[in-house]
């Protein structure tokens, strides 16, 4: 297995759970707004896939991202502000998406990712990219900013809905 066999792998893995974690939710969990400062299931489904959207497509490659290009955020977000992955608390608490057009942009944006790494040679993991925390080869890149980030929200999505007692990871 080289290195964009195990990224892909790990990919298909990140969206996959994700997909399983949230297949059952309802749009009762999904606008339900937790106690202290934690977000919505909505909002943090949306940042998690805009956030990997913007990342394979914007940061990466240079392009508009889906949710623009193809409109998904006018579809998606009924109220709040999108926010560019730099939402603030107020934001986050008071975002609303259409659950289903969500699930819809999360397969657009699994099989965009999945078609665009697929695409690529062993060599271009090895380019350097600017990021918010510094310097980072694009397969670093890839595996902080869209592996790990869909994989950490995705344990949150579950937590919250076993705050309104549902299940989360469906294992």
């Amino acid at each position: 297995m080289d290195t964009i066999e195990l990224l892909s792998y790990s990919l298909s893995s990140a969206f996959d759970i994700l997909g399983q974690v949230t297949a059952d939710l309802t749009q009762e969990q999904a606008d339900w707004i937790p106690p202290g400062t934690a977000n919505p299931i909505g909002a943090l489904y949306w940042h998690t896939i805009s956030g990997a959207d913007q990342v394979v497509h914007q940061w990466c490659q240079g392009a508009e991202p889906l949710s623009q290009r193809e409109g998904w955020q006018g579809r998606v977000l009924l109220s709040g502000a999108p926010g560019g992955g730099q939402e603030t608390l107020e934001e986050m608490r008071a975002m609303r998406v259409d659950l289903p057009a969500l699930h819809d942009y999360a397969r657009a944006v699994a099989q965009a990712s999945q078609n665009w790494l697929s695409s690529l040679q062993p060599q271009d993991l090895d380019r350097e990219l600017q990021t918010p925390i510094g310097s980072l080869t694009l397969a670093r890149m890839l595996d902080t900013f869209v592996i790990w980030h869909v994989n950490a929200h995705c344990g949150e999505i579950s937590a919250l809905k076993g705050c309104q007692g549902a299940r989360g990871y469906p294992f």
